[in-house]
């Protein structure tokens, strides 16, 4: 869903189920739950994008993992479907990564890490790039909601190095494709203001994934403060809406209904 004043700014659906009792019969249940709703709006609500967490669906192991395949199965016409799993490594580790998000589950979006350097992020952009054309995404870690007060501080420290690496290879991947820019993203939380709004993020013409609003004590207003943007910044709303899967489909439906109006 689209903000009004800023087409560049949308609602994103994530889909994290957590039950409070760690057993199968209940993941499954948070999970149709889910599933209830997105086939419910997905009618109503224009250019949604959803977001599975990866961990909650592989600590299930294959019974986990075939859920998740049911779910990207059942909306992949439907939604733009990101797999949040924080993937990386290097050469054919990589490929593998690639093959299984994008070819084996069918996914159109994820997440990386960008401690791999450089060459994986131009790898994971022309992957996706040629899989899914304009509707793939591929988010680098920069700046996320939570991070180190202490040695490993430096990480969020260096997030303008990891903006610029990644608009770099944006720039050199898709020089002949510019159409395709949007392709290449960061992760930036939804509680770094000054970063969301700031010259460099405006200037690097990436696109934004921010998470952290509702249950991390981000303030909704953030989402007006960045009508200005020309980015495309999306924002992910989970346990706001869904509690994990530990609430009724009603209660969901209410929630969903209740956010909308930042959007």
């Amino acid at each position: 869903m689209q903000n009004k004043l800023n087409k560049n700014i949308k609602l994103c659906l994530g889909i994290d189920p957590n039950p409070t009792e760690h057993k199968f019969k209940q993941f499954k249940e948070c999970v149709y739950k889910h599933m209830e709703i997105l086939d419910f709006c997905k009618n109503s609500l224009y250019n949604i994008i959803i977001k599975p967490q990866f961990a909650f669906f592989l600590s299930f192991g294959n019974k986990g993992l075939l859920l998740l395949e049911e779910l990207v199965a059942q909306f992949q016409n439907t939604f733009t479907i990101i797999l949040d799993g924080k993937f990386n490594d290097i050469s054919n580790s990589l490929q593998a990564y690639l093959h299984f998000a994008f070819n084996t589950l069918g996914v159109h979006g994820l997440t990386i890490s960008p401690f791999l350097g450089e060459k994986s992020i131009q790898v994971s952009f022309e992957y996706c790039a040629k899989r899914w054309g304009k509707r793939g995404r591929v988010y680098i870690l920069c700046a996320t909601t939570e991070s180190s007060s202490q040695e490993l501080s430096f990480i969020h420290n260096n997030w303008k190095n990891i903006l610029l690496a990644t608009s770099k290879q944006q720039k050199e991947v898709f020089k002949n494709t510019t159409d395709l820019y949007q392709i290449a993203g960061v992760v930036v939380g939804a509680n770094h203001n000054s970063i969301l709004l700031s010259p460099e993020i405006k200037d690097s013409g990436l696109s934004i994934l921010a998470p952290g609003l509702g249950f991390q004590s981000q303030k909704w207003n953030i989402i007006q403060e960045c009508a200005n943007q020309p980015n495309e910044i999306i924002f992910p709303i989970s346990r706001a809406i869904f509690a994990g899967g530990n609430t009724t489909t009603l209660q969901m439906h209410k929630n969903l209904n209740e956010i909308q109006q930042y959007f």
